[in-house]
């Protein structure tokens, strides 16, 4: 009897390891074989037929908010935990994009309101769109919202069950590419006016992993009709997790963003009573270093500018008044009298596929296990994308994940403790390697691998960094220790 026992025991163990093998062998093949970007587009690097002309610029938005209406099949909402099923949309979710071009460049980014994108899913938007709408280089960003349908895999109803919906996510990569080719069709001419704002973060967010460094400023991108004067949209850029309803709302809602975007166009209101003009236009919001991780925590008081009233417990007003701190801010700056625009803004596009080791047992086990969708080039390697772009004084980090605002903006440190001890890898500082007068962070660009944490702040084994009594979080959402250093090494030679 027994023998029978450790027999069949045997055999389903067996059988078990083929199954687990079949799977891997499934997804972990490079689903998009044979497709590298090595892109160097510059300014002196003309196409031929083509010369440098007058700025132009459109922008296309398409509705991303996911259908409730069925009850068998449940939207699971991304961030915090499993089985967080959505109840009800609050306000909906958008794919908002815009197209700049410069006469010799066509440059489009999309930003969703989204957990986040694999790259996977930007190369099929990539490949649905061809060669229609002469785009040189096309970004795919998300604001990393944690109120939105789960497009990952990590958070369905339980830690072994999927949360993507397959109609969904092809929704989404369907309305990238609708939001793009709006983008294209409202194309015309444009100055550019640069804005960048500086912000204390204190009363808006707090960083909740030592050491304290924040990327607070606002920067701003502002198209302007060259005759009329009006705003045809803007591009801004802040660096904070949108999770102020924080973990128990089970109400789709685009957060912070979504306050901001509608405050600047259609201004800000309250029992009918305008507080605020706005400005019209279409406005895309793209997240920077959000990494350590930078945070509108329940512990932080937000106050609303227009209302007067403070706002400490997770809501949606405290949502609204964040969004409305920015857009004040915002608004007082793009309405002075001495703003500069300008007509030419030459655009330069570099961006490099690049392969990161996989050190990451989650990560392995979580495609194994059918979470994670993603293709990878082989075993413990996958596939990601940096890129850098520069219009005129202005340039643009494309970041594939949640990087720490230290490598960004300087401040790393080698605290004791830490798992690789030594001088810090990412240095120097990313914006000081970057060109142009503003500098943008355009965090979860074109991917989304997670936390991107400087190598001498590594900490999974004990003793933890800071006399910590237990590892700090980060790690279990990181590729591996590499990360940073690999991509802060493509930033530097595509910066040369």
């Amino acid at each position: 009897m027994i023998k029978r026992v450790l027999i069949r025991a045997v055999l389903l163990a067996l059988l078990l390891v083929m199954v687990v093998g079949f799977r891997c062998l499934h997804v972990f093949r490079d689903r998009h074989a044979g497709y590298t970007l090595d892109l160097n587009l510059t300014v002196t690097n003309a196409a031929p037929g083509k010369i440098l002309a007058p700025l132009r610029a459109g922008f296309g938005r398409v509705k991303i908010t996911p259908d409730l209406s069925q009850p068998d099949r449940p939207v699971w909402m991304a961030g915090f935990s499993q089985n967080r099923r959505a109840t009800a949309i609050h306000d909906d979710l958008w794919a908002i994009a815009v197209v700049v071009d410069d006469g010799q460049r066509r440059l489009g980014l999309v930003a969703l309101d989204a957990i986040g994108f694999f790259h996977d899913d930007v190369i099929e938007v990539r490949r649905q769109l061809g060669r229609k709408l002469e785009l040189s280089y096309t970004i795919v960003c998300s604001t990393h919202n944690h109120s939105t349908p789960d497009l990952m895999g990590l958070w369905g109803r339980s830690p072994f069950r999927t949360g993507v919906d397959p109609v969904y996510r092809k929704k989404v990569i369907d309305s990238a590419a609708a939001a793009l080719s709006g983008a294209v069709s409202n194309l015309q001419p444009a100055r550019l006016s640069i804005h960048e704002i500086p912000t204390n973060p204190g009363g808006l967010l707090t960083d909740t992993r030592k050491p304290e460094v924040y990327d607070p400023d606002i920067r701003v991108l502002q198209f302007i009709h060259p005759t009329n004067g009006s705003t045809l949209g803007t591009v801004v850029g802040w660096a904070n997790h949108p999770e102020t309803v924080w973990s128990k709302n089970t109400e789709i809602t685009a957060d912070f963003p979504g306050y901001l975007r509608d405050a600047l166009e259609n201004g800000v209101s309250h029992n009918g009573t305008l507080l605020e003009a706005g400005i019209g236009g279409i406005h895309v919001y793209v997240n920077g270093a959000v990494g350590g991780l930078m945070s509108t925590t329940p512990g932080v008081t937000v106050r609303d500018p227009y209302l007067e009233q403070d706002f400490k417990s997770p809501s949606h007003e405290k949502a609204r008044a964040l969004g409305r701190q920015l857009a004040a801010r915002i608004l007082s700056q793009l309405e002075a009298s001495n703003v500069v625009s300008i007509a030419e803004a030459p655009l330069g596009i570099r961006a490099r596929t690049i392969e990161l080791p996989l050190d990451n047992p989650g990560f392995l086990l979580a495609p194994a296990l059918g979470l994670i969708d993603r293709g990878h080039v082989r075993w413990k390697t996958m596939r990601t994308e940096v890129g850098l772009i520069t219009l005129g004084p202005v340039s643009l980090a494309c970041i594939p994940g949640e990087i720490y605002p230290e490598i960004v903006n300087g401040g790393i440190e080698s605290p004791a403790g830490g798992d690789y001890p030594g001088a810090p890898v990412e240095t120097p500082p990313i914006r000081e390697l970057m060109p142009g007068r503003v500098k943008f962070i355009l965090g979860l660009a074109n991917d989304e691998i997670g936390y991107i944490i400087p190598r001498t702040e590594w900490d999974r084994t004990a003793p933890y960094l800071f006399n910590g009594k237990k590892a700090p979080y980060g790690e279990i959402n990181s590729v591996g220790p590499a990360t940073a250093g690999l991509i802060h090494q493509t930033l530097r030679e595509l910066t040369r």
